[in-house]
């Protein structure tokens, strides 16, 4: 199933995402005054195996359908406690960038904040503290259970599903100090879109990851690519902190950002770059930076 998170009349409904169109699943539950979730956040919350049956008796029921085109999207997670982030997770992104990052034994993390949530179809501000801002197109896990110390084996089951984010980084100040935070917070940093994909509708091992700029196709990875898989990150940080639902992980960017390319062809984002990320069930996501 695919379930957006859109705003109508300046209030968050959820939406299911179909063939012929977006179910408005928080006006659909008003009048039939079911307990499905009207929220991302009280999907996610109440669990795949609670809220995608009532869900789907929603969608057998619908009898209107709003135009995808026409939806002003709100970030895919709009209240997520944590948003945790694992760096340099793709070889080919390590060999790019030529030694300014090393791989690890475990997962490189880092985080963000809340600040930095934007929407599919938003804007991406950019930083006035810098002259280098970066894309870095990444896969998304959403949690959808609390977790602690669990196994990777075990990860699957603490999944509610998947999305999208770019990564945007002003790779300046995150090479400023030795920690990366700092270039990584800035506010509308991690657009999230543009719906989340539950976890029995897309396997983690099947993804293709693609991140364009202006039109032009500069990243591309697999999640068969990772250093460190989706299972393992997610039973890593249950070990550090525990996880709570509707906390993100992002996954690592594959190989083509701009840092990785050569000094005199780094084409740093100006305003007006617009920048997509793909995957090829969850869709596009993509953004325009703005001054």
């Amino acid at each position: 199933m695919k379930l957006i998170n859109m705003l109508v009349d300046g209030e968050l409904h959820l939406g299911i995402l179909t063939g012929r169109g977006v179910i408005d699943a928080a006006e659909l539950k008003k009048k039939t005054g079911t307990d499905a979730p009207q929220s991302m956040m009280e999907a996610i919350r109440m669990g795949r195996e609670k809220a995608l049956p009532l869900l789907e008796v929603l969608q057998a029921g619908a009898d209107c359908y709003l135009d995808e085109s026409q939806i002003t999207y709100a970030p895919a997670v709009d209240d997520p406690e944590k948003i945790l982030c694992a760096g340099v997770n793709y070889r080919a992104h390590i060999e790019e960038t030529r030694g300014s990052f090393t791989a690890a034994g475990i997962p490189t993390i880092f985080g963000k904040f809340r600040n930095t949530l934007a929407p599919h179809r938003g804007v991406v501000r950019l930083n006035r503290s810098s002259t280098m801002h970066d894309y870095e197109a990444e896969i998304v896990i959403v949690i959808g259970k609390r977790a602690a110390y669990i196994k990777p084996e075990e990860a699957e089951d603490y999944i509610f599903g998947y999305t999208l984010a770019n990564d945007i980084s002003a790779r300046d100040l995150q090479k400023a100090t030795s920690q990366w935070v700092p270039g990584k917070t800035c506010d509308t940093f991690c657009p999230l879109g543009p719906c989340i994909v539950t976890a029995d509708s897309l396997s983690y091992r099947d993804m293709h990851l693609t991140g364009y700029k202006n039109g032009e196709k500069r990243q591309e990875g697999w999640s068969t690519d990772m250093i460190h898989d989706i299972p393992t990150l997610v039973s890593f940080l249950s070990g550090c902190c525990t996880l709570q639902p509707g906390d993100v992980i992002l996954t690592g960017t594959p190989s083509g950002v701009i840092l990785g390319r050569p000094e005199g062809e780094r084409d740093w984002l100006q305003a007006g770059d617009v920048l997509t990320v793909r995957e090829d069930t969850i869709g596009e996501l993509t953004v325009t930076m703005q001054e």
